[in-house]
């Protein structure tokens, strides 16, 4: 299989007197390298306004190289077909490894995720708890003070009417108290 390609360039020259001419040459290869000549020119004759060292007479003649165009052979797009098949064979077998492991981390998350909102669960349960039992104990600690406050004036006025008959009594009282102050 042959590919051709055409290419164009361009020659400009600048001539010196009033003249307009114009000529085209094109040369066309039926093989894998094609030029193309363009010749124009177009002058007033005119000075230049200022610089004396520029030469305006100078022609000016880009050129442009012949561009060659690769064949490929059969064999050549087989093996480059073959090559690319097995890089993305290998492409495939690194992504489902990377997603196995994803996975593995997704599954792992979410059953640590259970756990987290089980132990959360469990946590609001022992506050709960907690709070009950604070309010047991304040309870308690109240019906205790009421109790002080009975039990006191009944001393006093035993202690008025009996003297120190029963000091065992008040000894206990004293450590009941201090108990409960510890508590």
């Amino acid at each position: 299989m042959l590919f051709t390609s055409f290419s164009n360039s361009s020659t400009c020259t600048a001539a010196t007197g009033p003249s307009s001419t114009a000529s085209t040459t094109t040369t066309t290869t039926v093989t894998t390298t094609t030029t193309t000549t363009t010749t124009s020119s177009f002058t007033l004759n005119l000075k230049p306004l200022t610089s004396t060292g520029i030469n305006n007479t100078v022609p000016f003649t880009p050129t442009v190289n012949a561009i060659i165009t690769p064949v490929m052979t059969y064999g050549q797009l087989d093996g480059l077909v073959n090559k690319w098949n097995l890089e993305l064979e290998d492409q495939e077998k690194h992504f489902l490894h990377q997603a196995t492991v994803v996975n593995a981390w997704d599954y792992t998350l979410m059953k640590n995720g259970e756990k987290i909102t089980a132990l959360h669960g469990e946590v609001e349960k022992v506050k709960l708890d907690q709070k009950r039992l604070e309010q047991e104990l304040d309870f308690i600690l109240s019906q205790q003070k009421e109790l002080e406050d009975t039990l006191i004036p009944l001393e006093e006025s035993l202690r008025d009417h009996s003297g120190s008959v029963y000091p065992q009594y008040i000894d206990e009282h004293e450590k009941t108290s201090s108990i409960s102050a510890e508590f």
